[in-house]
């Protein structure tokens, strides 16, 4: 199933890659700011992300933008027992690559909306806490859906700005007792070549 979305994904890029006006190559990173949904104990872990995309430009105003990204993502936890007596406080890391294809519509020349599916691939997992730590992968889905929203303003020397909040469309865990999905917001800088 792996194999046929990324094929698939490599097929379509390619495609608008031939139809394409300009195609050019770039890196990015910033802060995620994520979170659990569903989980009351959930507060925000900052992390970062990193990566590379390729700005497929269809006329002036439209672009398709593929990345690959290395995401930190999860969320600090803390739970209470015995009527809040005993506290224990821990931090949920989780690890994706994650395969954005944004849309991208460019209200002015340099700055855009966009929007667009994102596939996560989990590359790790694990609940710290104090000086344990537990791998819980095997734990967890190895595949996460979601949908990015955002927007960027470029530079004329090739960088630029951009913000995106991620909102996971399937639960992360292998369990069906509740249903978690991943929220992550974004803000970094990417340079174009």
């Amino acid at each position: 199933m792996k194999k046929l979305i990324l094929s698939g994904i490599l097929a379509i890029g390619t495609v608008l890659a031939v139809k394409a006006q300009t195609v050019k190559f770039g890196v990015k990173g910033g802060l995620n700011l994520a979170k659990i949904t569903n989980e009351s104990s959930a507060k925000t872990r900052a992390s970062f992300y990193a990566g590379g995309l390729v700005n497929i430009a269809l006329d002036q105003n439209w672009a398709i933008q593929p990345e690959l990204l290395y995401s930190g993502q999860g969320a600090k936890l803390k739970s209470s027992y015995l009527g809040g007596l005993i506290t224990t406080e821990g931090t949920l890391k989780t690890d994706y690559i994650n395969i954005p294809v944004m849309v991208q519509y460019s209200i002015v020349p340099a700055f855009y909306l966009e929007a667009g599916p994102q596939l996560g691939i989990l590359a790790g997992a694990k609940v710290k806490g104090g000086n344990v730590s537990v791998d819980i992968k095997d734990q967890m889905k190895t595949v996460d859906f979601g949908i990015g929203v955002g927007f960027g303003y470029k530079f004329d020397m090739g960088l630029g700005v951009s913000g995106r909040y991620n909102f996971g469309l399937t639960n992360i865990y292998d369990s069906d007792k509740t249903t978690n999905k991943n929220s992550v917001a974004q803000i970094g800088l990417f340079y174009m070549f």
